[in-house]
């Protein structure tokens, strides 16, 4: 499967910490999203077996789950149809074999929480930086812990997708304020194109 993916950086100054000011993550979100369309995207390719490998670590394992990727990343017929655990399933397998082709992650390294976030607020995912050198230098990292959070839209219209950074990075600050890491994963479709970026927040 072949898609577009770039990453950014945000430092965690830049967030607010106060309850009083959350709102001015819609106005972050918006300089996120800006960034991202003027930012370079590189040509990536998800080998099939990579892809069905990272299904196992995804919340619901389901049947014939790559055939569902393809036709939620081309639009094909039927797509639009998927349910929400589809969709997300797909989403987390796409972030978790971009980890393993990029930055060498084991898929065993990475710990999944999305089926207890009932529990209250947690990430979707972590990876411990100590054990991912190739990872934790490309960001600048001593060590400690990366969130994941994924968000993915198919929806082009842009106040759909501030929305879930908005809410993404929001979420993500709370579990790793103040010392840790995070990661959005956003993944959309712009034409016949599937695009993955990485939004990193350091401390």
């Amino acid at each position: 499967m072949k898609l577009k993916f770039s990453s950014i950086e945000i430092k965690s100054d830049l967030l607010p910490h106060n309850e009083n000011d959350v709102n001015q993550y819609k106005e972050i979100a918006s300089y996120v999203l800006d960034a991202i369309s003027e930012n370079y995207y590189l040509d990536m390719e998800i080998d099939d077996k990579i892809l069905y490998f990272s299904t196992i670590f995804t919340t619901k394992l389901i049947e014939g789950i790559v055939d569902n990727i393809y036709s939620y990343a081309y639009s094909r017929k039927g797509a639009k149809y998927l349910s929400g655990d589809i969709s997300m399933s797909i989403s987390e397998a796409i972030t978790y074999a971009t980890f393993n082709i990029l930055y060498d992650v084991k898929f065993t390294n990475i710990i999944p929480f999305r089926s207890v976030k009932y529990l209250g607020a947690i990430a979707d995912a972590m990876i411990d930086l100590t054990r991912e050198e190739k990872l934790r230098k490309s960001i600048g990292a001593g060590g400690g812990l990366l969130f994941i959070n994924i968000r993915s839209s198919m929806n082009p219209r842009t106040y759909y997708i501030l929305d879930k950074i908005a809410k993404s990075l929001m979420n993500i600050e709370i579990v790793r304020y103040p010392n840790n890491y995070g990661v959005l994963s956003l993944i959309t479709r712009e034409d016949e194109n599937l695009k993955e970026t990485f939004i990193y927040i350091k401390p």
